[in-house]
This record gives structure tokens, sequence and C-alpha cells, in this order.
């Protein structure tokens, strides 16, 4: 279940995932790069680990460019703030860089402006009253950010996913009227990724958006080269960097909890698919 964020923070959290952990075999999903960030808080008796380790109840990760597999004991209830490309850096008031690929405890970032579960969201009963209790949490964490590159940030990431993540170097650069290191620069610091790795996990959601739907379908064709790719063995390559699966193991095997959330098939993972091109 989605629900989307209070009107303030619409420029910064795309909206709030709630997902119910119950009874999943061997209690292992998988979760890859959507091109944004998020602060997940956990509910219930169960606890979640990565490899071994147990993770705090309330976390943020950054931009991840691959895979993370995650693995479930007991039964939980995760309400994940979906933040947009260059959100979290606005409202944690923090570097995005130094959060890419990480797992961080949301306390060492805020200390003590992050408030104990048993106040928090813990006792709230419903999914939106749950929604309102976190639009009060980050509209009381959302202060003036200073950063006169902000706005090209901004633009620039929407611009880009306008664009379903396909575009040339010079033609950011036109765009934003910066040069290509200061643009790297800013999206290091605001976003945590380089432009152009962002448009490629951009690229790979809209291929995703344009194959929802088509059921057991193995031909893909027309969505391998509208959505950029140069053929067959390209998609599968990059599909695979992002998610460590073949098209037909997500699109066919694999349990959707959100289109880039998914529980593991048991056998065969990593399984070939041979596309009619």
């Amino acid at each position: 279940m989605q629900i989307i964020s209070s009107p303030n923070l619409i420029p910064y959290i795309k909206h709030y995932l709630f997902l119910d952990l119950i009874n999943i075999e061997n209690g292992l999903f998988r979760t890859f790069a959507d091109g944004n960030t998020g602060i997940v808080f956990t509910i219930g008796s169960g606890a979640l680990y990565r490899d071994g380790i147990k993770l705090p109840k309330i976390f943020c990760y950054g931009q991840i460019t691959d895979y993370r597999e995650l693995q479930i004991v007991g039964s939980l209830k995760l309400i994940i703030a979906v933040f947009r490309p260059f959100g979290m850096s606005k409202i944690l008031n923090t570097s995005a860089g130094e959060l890419k690929n990480k797992i961080v405890d949301l306390e060492s970032v805020l200390g003590n402006s992050v408030k104990t579960s048993d106040n928090f969201l813990y006792e709230k009963s419903s999914n939106l009253e749950m929604s309102e209790s976190l639009n009060n949490f980050f509209s009381q964490l959302l202060k003036e950010f200073e950063s006169r590159l902000y706005p090209m940030v901004m633009a620039a990431t929407n611009w880009i996913m306008e664009r379903n993540g396909l575009f040339k170097a010079e033609e950011l650069i036109d765009f934003t009227g910066y040069n290509q290191r200061n643009i790297e620069r800013a999206f290091h610091s605001l976003v945590g990724i380089a432009p152009k790795k962002l448009g490629s996990i951009i690229k790979l959601h809209h291929f995703l958006g344009e194959i929802k739907g088509t059921g057991n379908k193995y031909n893909f064709t027309s969505n391998v080269f509208d959505a950029g790719y140069f053929d067959q063995a390209h998609l599968i390559r990059e599909f695979r960097k992002i998610t460590g699966l073949t098209p037909t193991t997500y699109h066919v095997k694999s349990t959707h909890l959100a289109v880039n959330v998914i529980v593991l098939p048991d056998e065969n993972v990593q399984s070939e698919v041979i596309l009619t091109i």
C-alpha cells in the first residue's frame, strides 16, 4: 500500500510504502536500485537481517547501485519513506554521497531527533494514522538547506526522469548550463550517484513499467529497443547488474512486494532467458 506524503513534503518524498512481511518462505527477499533513497521503520515481533547482522528498527539507506538480499525472521511490518533522488539529503541535511550503498541507523544521523518506537509510530492503528505521524516527523526535520546547486540538481533529475533515463552528457550540460565536473560533484552531494548511473536505473524501471501486466510473455522485443537498449544482451547485462536476476526470473518467477522488492524463487534464481528478437 502506498500513501502520498503531505503537500509540503511532496517535493522531497514520493510516498510512504507499507509492506506486511508475513509467512515468507525462507524469509528471503531482494531489493534493488530504483534511483531513490529511503528511511525504513520496522514494526512487529520479528527482525530484519542482512548478511546475518540484525538491522536497526529505524534505518536509512542511500543510493544503491545494484541489489541487496535481506532476511526476515518472524513477522514484520515495514514502513518505508521513499524519497526522491535528491530528497533525503534535504530532509536529513547530510551528504548523499556519504550514504551511497550503505544502511545506517537513523539515530546515528539525527541523534535525539529520532523519537522512541513507543511514542512515534508503533501506537498507531492504521496506515493513514502512521502516514500522518510521518508527515509531522519529517516536517519538523525540514529546514533551510543552503546549496546554490540544489535547484539545478532538482531540475536535472526531473529532466532525466522525463527522458526515461536516456540522454547524453552534452545534453545535460546544455540543459543545466554547468560543466560536467560541477554537475558530477553536485549529484554526488545531493543525490549520491552520478547522473549517468541514475539514468541507467531510471531506464531499467521504465522497461519494467513497459512489461508490467504482460503475464508469462517472454517476447519483450519492442520493449527492449523502446527502452533504449541496443539488443537483448545489453538488456540482460544491465538487468543483472542492477537486480542480480534475468528479466524472466524477475517478471515471471518472482513474487513482487513492490517494483523493486521481490521474494526470491526457491530455485534457478540466476536462470537464463532467451528473448525473441
